[in-house]
């Protein structure tokens, strides 16, 4: 059967407000000072109140016209109980008068996210998400921070080995900053010194993994790589099921821990996770009657893993590697019993930053990931490789900032170039302008979107 919407979760406006009227309201927020409004009389004496009033502009190069007008309030409210407890909030409201990205209230979350994780919708272009709310203590020597948060492993830029802690929201694909994309989790982490390093430790009982965008949203996937393709000459019906997502308290939780120092120059951490994959493989099964039935099913995994960097003058080099124990790949092999199959995995990413001056960074990144196995009919290759190159320069004491992020996989031959250009406008706004553009065909990751080429403009405002 096919998901339907968690419509308890969805609250309906009594009236839509029309982009123009939220237009006018955008350009009424920027023409006031922030601290006429959000003084520090609206909170305790001990509380610091800011954040972020954004909009985002994304104009399809096809015909399609827009793929988003986002507006972003984010206030970030930060307190202390005590002289030792100090707690953060930060949440975010977003209203998207476009809806292309996620047409109507996406059901697809109640698949994809724990309930105490999940947005609350307001109709079907806006929505609403604690992004984070946690503690911090120190317990003698030890850090404990608990709550919902981020945690960030590995090094590598654009690309994740070890940053695998939180799961990811590709509503964008992969265009938006890491820090955006990541979904936050409910955790315990607790950090501590030992023998002159860190170990860290995380319990995660948050059930959430990654939230894809739904058929005929920009952003649906339609490679062959994560989306199973019908054989040829199919004419019967392809059913959607719930995934089958774990929720045990304890049993279905995941653990980490990581042992992180400094040691003659380098940088280095080792890394152990035990979770679930963040993606389910679509598990496809033949009913009687001939239709097909995709039942997305988690699998357990170990990852074990490290990183490393030291400076050499005007050079860093970056080292990052993991193994994973499982993980799940489609095939179109019709002997294979559900289209699916589960292979050890060795990643790593190589990178080389370059310091020209205080104003220029060069960064180039080797990621390549080889399977343990490979079966016939596999969606991908044994061996696969993608190849990054980020320059990044600033100008005009630091009031502008020019970057070019270009990724590009080899075995499929195509990539994404991403152009952005900042400007501050004043010490509180800045001004954004940009292009992504894809490259390919869309059996590949990067190629499967070739339609979706788009300039961005933004301005943001802080208080």
């Amino acid at each position: 059967m096919r998901i339907q919407p968690n419509r308890w979760r969805t609250l309906r406006p009594c009236t839509r407000v029309s982009p123009r009227a939220f237009a006018v309201l955008l350009l009424a927020w920027l023409s006031i000072q922030p601290g006429e409004v959000f003084s520090q009389s609206l909170a305790p004496a001990n509380a610091d109140l800011r954040g972020v009033l954004k909009s985002e502009l994304a104009v399809n190069l096809s015909a399609d016209g827009l793929q988003k007008a986002d507006i972003e309030f984010e206030p970030e409210l930060t307190f202390d109980l005590g002289d030792s407890i100090r707690v953060t909030a930060i949440g975010r409201l977003r209203f998207d008068p476009v809806d292309k990205l996620e047409p109507s209230a996406p059901p697809g979350q109640a698949q994809s996210r724990s309930v105490v994780s999940r947005r609350w919708f307001v109709g079907d272009r806006g929505d609403f998400e604690l992004r984070e709310f946690y503690a911090d203590a120190a317990i003698g020597a030890a850090f404990l921070r608990l709550g919902k948060q981020q945690v960030v492993w590995g090094q590598a830029d654009g690309l994740r080995v070890l940053d695998v802690v939180n799961p990811l929201n590709f509503r964008e694909f992969i265009l938006p900053e890491f820090e955006d994309r990541r979904i936050p989790l409910w955790m315990a982490n607790v950090e501590a010194p030992i023998a002159g390093a860190t170990v860290q430790f995380l319990w995660i009982p948050d059930h959430t993994f990654n939230e894809t965008p739904e058929l005929g949203a920009v952003y649906a996937f339609s490679s062959r790589r994560v989306v199973p393709q019908a054989p040829t000459g199919f004419a019967g019906a392809v059913l959607f099921a719930p995934a089958d997502r774990p929720d045990r308290l304890i049993r279905d939780d995941d653990y980490g821990v990581r042992l992180s120092g400094f040691s003659g120059g380098w940088d280095w951490s080792v890394n152990y996770l035990f979770h679930y994959g963040d993606s389910p493989a679509p598990a496809r099964n033949v009913l009687n009657n001939g239709d097909i039935e995709i039942a997305p099913a988690f699998e357990r995994s170990h990852l074990v893993g490290g990183s490393a960097s030291n400076a050499f003058g005007k050079f860093t080099l970056r080292a990052e590697a993991g193994y994973e124990t499982a993980k799940q790949y489609l095939t179109s092999d019709l002997r294979d019993a559900d289209g699916v199959f589960a292979t050890g995995e060795f990643a790593y990413v190589l990178g080389l930053d370059y310091q020209h001056d205080a104003d220029t960074i060069l960064s180039a990144q080797l990621f390549q990931s080889a399977l343990a196995h490979v079966p016939a009919g596999a969606a991908r290759d044994r061996l696969d490789a993608t190849f990054s190159f980020l320059a990044r320069r600033e100008f005009r004491n630091d009031t502008i900032e020019a970057k070019v992020l270009y990724l590009h996989n080899v075995n499929d031959g195509d990539g994404l170039v991403q152009v952005e250009v900042s400007y501050d406008l004043t010490g509180d706004t800045r001004l954004t302008a940009g292009a992504d553009l894809f490259i390919g065909n869309r059996d590949g990751l990067f190629g499967q979107f070739d339609k979706a080429d788009r300039l961005i403009f933004g301005i943001e405002r802080g208080f």
